[in-house]
C-alpha cells in the first residue's frame, strides 16, 4: 500500500475520533496537520508540506556524508535522501530500534526528502482562533524550524515548517 494510504489511514481515524468524540463532521477547520514526536517533543507539520508518511525503507548508505544522512532510499522508482531529523537537530531519540521510527517524506520546491522521526500520531485540525503567533523557546533545536503555535485543549502545538527546514543550508549540504 502507498504511504499516501498512511495519510488517508490517519484521516479515517481523525473522522472516526470526531464522530465518537460527538464533533460536528462538517466543522470546518482553518489548518490541518500531521502531528509527529521526536525527541519527546510533540510538534505539528501542515499537511501541504508533508507528502506522505513511510515506515522505515531498507536504504544504502551513502559514502562521504554527514552523520545525520542516512542514505538513499528507492521509493517507487524515486530516489529519497533519508535524513535523521534528531541527529541533525542532535536531540536524543527515544526510540533505539530505527524500524520503530517513521519516515515523513517532504516535497518542497526542488527538495524530496524522507525526515525520520521517532512517530507520526495522526492528523489534528486546527481554527484560525487557537493560531498564536508565539514562538517556542529561542534555545530550542525547533527554534529556526518552527512557526508559532496553536493552542488547544490546553495545550501548546508547535508548528515545524519542513519548508523552512529545505531552505537551511546545513540540511541542504550533506557532504562532507
Amino acid at each position: 500500500m502507498a504511504s499516501r494510504g498512511f495519510i488517508e489511514l490517519l484521516r479515517i481515524a481523525d473522522m472516526a475520533r470526531s464522530r465518537k468524540s460527538g464533533r460536528r463532521g462538517g466543522q470546518e477547520f482553518d489548518w490541518q496537520g500531521v502531528v509527529f514526536e521526536i525527541g519527546g517533543q510533540r510538534l505539528v507539520a501542515p499537511m501541504g508540506q508533508v507528502a506522505e508518511v513511510l515506515s522505515m525503507p531498507e536504504y544504502t548508505s551513502v559514502p562521504l556524508v554527514k552523520p545525520w544522512m542516512l542514505g538513499i532510499a528507492n521509493i517507487r522508482g524515486r530516489l529519497l535522501p533519508l535524513t535523521d531529523l534528531s541527529r541533525f537537530l542532535q536531540v536524543p531519540s527515544r526510540l533505539a530500534q530505527m524500524s520503530q521510527r517513521k519516515v515523513m517524506v517532504i516535497d518542497h520546491e526542488n527538495v524530496f526528502s524522507g525526515l525520520l522521526v521517532d512517530q507520526v500520531i495522526g492528523i489534528e485540525q486546527f481554527t484560525q482562533d487557537q493560531y498564536r503567533p508565539e514562538a517556542i523557546e529561542p534555545n530550542s533545536p525547533f527554534a529556526p524550524y518552527n512557526h508559532g503555535k496553536f493552542f488547544k485543549d490546553e495545550q501548546d502545538w508547535y508548528v515545524f515548517m519542513p519548508s523552512l527546514l529545505t531552505q537551511d543550508l546545513q540540511y541542504t549540504d550533506a557532504a562532507i
